[in-house]
């Protein structure tokens, strides 16, 4: 059985419950968390997600609206729940999907665990951080959007980027890097600017600080006629936020 059908597979054991919003997000209690080592002086999350059973409505904004600048379609449907994980799926035809967590904090981390798999180009798995009241299609406030990873037409996703836009202007970070196998994305937000990680090492730096509350995206993004077409995967092991200490 080829990866792709292999996923599906798996992903077709256990659709995702829960009732979709056009994207929106606001404050919503802490997820409960496991005791976790801490191992580099973050201490514990105050927010986890673990996508061992279902999305709580109460935690998550489920997209249910038009794709990337109208490309396409979000739709709950492309969401599965599966071998503990959280699985994004994009169809040829450019329905896909994406979801909010709706627990915003201006400074603190956030770290997500990923593995993708090799896909059509057109399809851009991304990881980030927007504004509370941004996400699914909605323009964020103050035209500041954190991507502490975007995968930009790269088939056999290899190259990971970071991308911090503010009124400032945009600044960016590239690597090489096989997705194709678990690695762990963060970003650190604090008065003294932003930082990006992957595996726990540094990748990115800025000294411009984020002026709003945020909240953690996860997407995987549409952008017909900018690489080969076709389907995509994505796969969310957890997705962790602690507090600013």
């Amino acid at each position: 059985m080829s990866r792709t059908r292999s996923r599906i597979a798996v992903a077709g054991l256990v659709a995702v419950l829960c009732s979709s919003t056009p994207g929106f997000v606001g404050v919503a209690t802490a997820a409960p968390c496991a005791q976790l080592d801490d191992q580099r002086g973050w201490g514990q999350p105050v927010w986890c997600a673990e996508f061992d059973d279902f999305l709580d409505p109460n935690e998550w904004a489920v997209y249910d609206s038009p794709g990337h600048a109208g490309n396409g379609r979000r739709s709950p449907g492309q969401l599965f729940l599966g071998d503990g994980a959280l699985f994004l799926y994009g169809t040829p035809d450019g329905t896909t999907a994406g979801l909010a967590a709706r627990y915003t904090q201006q400074y603190g981390r956030w770290e997500t665990r990923i593995r993708l798999y090799p896909g059509a180009g057109s399809y851009h798995p991304v990881a980030l951080l927007w504004p509370a009241g941004g996400g699914g299609g909605v323009k964020p406030n103050g035209g500041e959007e954190i991507d502490f990873l975007e995968v930009i037409d790269d088939p056999e996703r290899q190259r990971p980027n970071f991308f911090m836009h503010s009124p400032q202007g945009r600044q960016e970070a590239h690597a090489s890097l096989d997705m194709t196998t678990w690695h762990t994305y963060a970003v650190e937000t604090s008065p003294e600017g932003v930082v990006g990680y992957i595996d726990g090492q540094e990748w990115f730096r800025s000294d411009i600080a984020v002026t709003t509350p945020m909240s953690a995206c996860l997407q995987l993004d549409w952008f017909p006629g900018e690489g080969s077409e076709g389907e995509a995967w994505m796969e969310v092991d957890w997705l962790r936020i602690y507090a600013l200490t």
